[in-house]
């Protein structure tokens, strides 16, 4: 299956493509990818309010790759994703958290 999310202006991004789709755990690590991409996905999706509206370059497993334009690689790099690297998303959330909270302190 195909994964697509359509944005403000129905453009169409292609957000990943399984070849037999499920979220059915059978195994511990299949398990845990499968929690891993539901919890990033809610972080980026910010149910909770924790980030404020704050824009990240990165939320675990997913990328920011459009912010009022497309987002530009850094002067180091010819990339703007991580995507299919290997990345220690509990590492990066864990940093992500801290900076929202050093955020929060400094404006309030």
């Amino acid at each position: 299956g195909y994964d697509i999310l359509i944005d403000e202006n129905l453009k169409p991004w292609l957000i990943e493509v399984n070849a037999s789709p499920s979220l059915t755990a059978d195994t511990p690590s299949d398990y845990e990818l499968k929690f891993g991409l539901l919890d990033d996905l809610y972080t980026l999706l910010d149910v909770e309010n924790k980030f404020g509206g704050a824009l990240e370059e990165s939320v675990g497993g997913y990328d920011l790759i459009y912010n009022n334009g497309p987002i530009k690689p850094d002067k180091n790099s010819c990339y703007t994703t991580k995507l299919g690297c290997f990345d220690d998303r509990v590492r990066q959330l864990k940093k992500l958290h801290k900076a929202h909270a050093k955020r929060t302190a400094a404006t309030g």
